[in-house]
């Protein structure tokens, strides 16, 4: 999240390299790795998040356009609302940054879920007010197939 809110999109191996070594120097490992080892995962790591979406490319990885479909965005707001009943603090749960989402990209998503019937969003001030229309996330899963279709 850092590095895309900062611009820079590249990302090599041996930045994850440098970054796994630390881990092992700190103690933060299942036990010392050698050289090899720590390429091997820097490589797997990488692999991963392209995997995921979250990089993009074969040989050169760059961080992906950061895309989240409305539906799902509706859903994991569902599920972290269950354990953050304050929407004000929602907004702020560091979970968005795995979607590269601020706390304005929140917001705009939370109004554009508002929009298509998802979920009711209002705020006044510093109040937040933040309600579904059901209870259970299956409940919900219905809902958003319902609506999204």
């Amino acid at each position: 999240m850092p590095r895309w809110s900062g611009g820079v999109m590249d990302i090599t191996v041996q930045e994850i390299d440098l970054e796994l070594r630390k881990r092992v120097q700190e103690g933060k490992t299942s036990g010392t790795w050698g050289d090899y080892t720590i390429l091997r995962i820097a490589r797997g790591i990488l692999s991963t998040l392209r995997d995921f979406g979250v990089l993009q490319g074969k040989v050169h990885k760059r961080i992906a356009p950061a895309y989240l479909p409305i539906a799902a965005f509706a859903y994991i707001a569902f599920f972290l609302k269950q354990h953050q009943p304050s929407g004000a603090r929602l907004l702020d749960l560091p979970d968005w940054r795995l979607f590269f989402l601020s706390r304005e990209g929140v917001e705009r998503l939370f109004l554009e879920a508002h929009q298509h019937n998802l979920l009711e969003y209002h705020v006044a001030g510093s109040v937040i007010r933040l309600t579904f229309p059901v209870s259970s996330l299956e409940e919900y899963a219905h809902v958003i197939a319902q609506r999204t279709n």
